[in-house]
């Protein structure tokens, strides 16, 4: 008899915890779904959306710098990171060679940066006549590979970054590609 009792106390627990797990569970996804219709502002302040709707200012396609029906506080437009096309002048390069990297961004990049590997960090220029970021980069006299990979990456102003790769394939040397006569 003592035994079907222990049994019975433990399916007891055993369906209270499940009872309480699906609560806490619940009052999670509730909590989840509030964060997701929230937006924050630059200023710090948090604006809620009706339910079932998106957040205005999430929607907007106004610039980031704000207007004066906002009380001149600039509101964050954009929560998605810049996009950026990067090409090298030439996709074969020679130890010591210096190549040009180009990069073309939207609107919202304010910096991009050129990063190597080994530890050298380039910053990009822009040039508005071109409309293109621009940087200049010497490849290794002793490269440790065959192929260099060099990240790209830009910059918005809410500090959101993306990242895209350009390689470089180095030509084998003249001295490397010639056999030896065979007489």
């Amino acid at each position: 008899m003592k035994s079907e009792k222990v049994g019975t106390d433990q399916l007891a627990a055993l369906g209270l915890t499940v009872i309480v797990a699906s609560l806490a569970v619940g009052f999670l996804a509730i909590g989840c779904g509030r964060q997701q219709s929230e937006t924050t502002t630059e200023a710090g302040t948090v604006q809620s959306a009706g339910a079932g709707k998106a957040p205005v200012a999430a929607n907007a396609a106004a610039p980031a710098t704000g207007t004066a029906e906002n009380g001149g506080t600039a509101a964050a437009v954009d929560s998605l990171p810049p996009d950026i096309l990067a090409t090298a002048s030439s996709d074969y390069v020679a130890p010591g060679e210096i190549v040009e990297i180009t990069a073309q961004g939207t609107a919202d990049v304010v910096e991009v940066n050129l990063r190597d590997g080994r530890g050298k960090s380039i910053p990009l220029v822009y040039d508005a006549a071109a409309g293109q970021w621009r940087g200049r980069y010497r490849v290794p006299l002793r490269p440790e590979t065959e192929r260099i990979g060099l990240s790209v990456t830009a910059k918005n102003a809410e500090n959101l970054r993306h990242r895209v790769w350009v390689f470089l394939q180095l030509n084998q040397l003249a001295g490397e590609t010639a056999e030896p006569d065979s007489q």
